[in-house]
């Protein structure tokens, strides 16, 4: 792909590469664009290992990061900075949660595609976002200079930062805790051997006393929330305003970057550290490319979709080769 635009091959994945991890200051922005990343792709792995495809993460994303901000700008200089943040994870996870509840139900009592219903409640979301910072949120600043945006967060609001002289900020920690948590919660709990089982044979799983649609709903509840939590993140870890033109770039439109990092990761929220910095790195280092060698950054969305589908290849040639074994085994 970029032999293409007529540029040495090797020159132009080196460049990739030295901008996305080749100094102190590069691996920290790798690691700032990776952290709701992770966020969602550890969110979006619980209902991909129940088989219930919630492609509507880019909408929850955005819930968690509007509803957050707007906490976020009431409760300043009325709560301690602290309590702010912690009131803010627990509303921008509530809000992606609720965003993925109806396209959830109406899948598990109308038979609905799920995977329809969610990517259309994105768009749901992205048009109630940009008719509020348009609106009653738009922020003073914005109609000064005619940049969609809300009002600022306060400096002291903001997560702290954790490497000097970078923008990368707690929002890394919070992120990795829970890649942590929510891998205990998928293998180590009953809950988490409950999604699998559905997952892996939903007959077995209902001849099992497992109650399919409670647990799919619950899948798809830490999914939304989880989401929204990366919105929440990357608002107060990084950007400290709302920026419509952020969640409309498909660059950095981290509900749908999360599928193919979750996919990549086997569904594995250990893995998914990995493969979310390595896509963190990617995107990050496609900036360079383009400004070195002129490969536009769409480049990197075309490599996003062909490691997505060799990903879902590999899943369906293991099952293949898994099925293969087991007639082989019993004849």
């Amino acid at each position: 792909m970029i032999v293409l635009f007529k540029v040495p091959p090797l020159s132009g994945i080196a460049s990739l590469f030295t901008t996305g991890f080749g100094g102190y200051q590069q691996l920290a922005e790798t690691l700032v664009i990776s952290t709701p990343l992770l966020i969602m792709a550890v969110g979006l792995s619980v209902p991909f290992s129940a088989k219930f495809w919630n492609i509507g993460g880019q909408g929850q994303y955005i819930l968690g990061s509007l509803v957050s901000t707007w906490v976020g700008l009431q409760l300043a200089g009325s709560l301690p900075p602290f309590l702010v943040i912690i009131v803010a994870i627990i509303v921008g996870f509530a809000a992606g949660a609720v965003w993925a509840i109806p396209p959830t139900l109406m899948k598990l009592y109308l038979g609905t595609s799920e995977i329809i219903t969610t990517l259309m409640m994105n768009f749901i979301a992205v048009f109630l976002l940009n008719y509020l910072v348009l609106g009653p949120m738009e922020g003073s600043a914005a109609k000064a200079f005619h940049v969609p945006s809300s009002a600022p967060l306060p400096p002291s609001d903001m997560l702290p930062g954790i490497l000097p002289g970078t923008s990368l900020s707690l929002a890394l920690v919070i992120a990795l805790l829970l890649a942590g948590f929510m891998y205990v919660i998928l293998n180590r709990t009953r809950f988490g051997y409950e999604i699998r089982l559905i997952g892996q044979s939903p007959d077995a799983a209902r001849y099992a006393g497992v109650r399919i649609n409670r647990n799919i709903l619950a899948a798809m509840a830490v999914s939304g929330g989880l989401a929204g939590v990366a919105g929440m993140a990357q608002v107060f870890g990084s950007t400290g305003v709302l920026l419509p033109q952020v969640f409309s770039d498909i660059t950095t439109s981290f509900g749908y970057v999360g599928i193919p990092v979750a996919l990549i990761a086997s569904l594995n929220p250990i893995s998914t550290i990995i493969s979310s910095i390595f896509f963190g790195g990617i995107l990050n280092g496609a900036y360079g490319m383009e400004l070195v060698y002129g490969v536009p950054v769409d480049v990197v969305i075309a490599i996003y979709g062909l490691i997505m589908l060799f990903a879902l290849l590999g899943l369906s040639v293991n099952l293949r080769g898994l099925l293969g074994g087991l007639r082989r085994r019993f004849k």
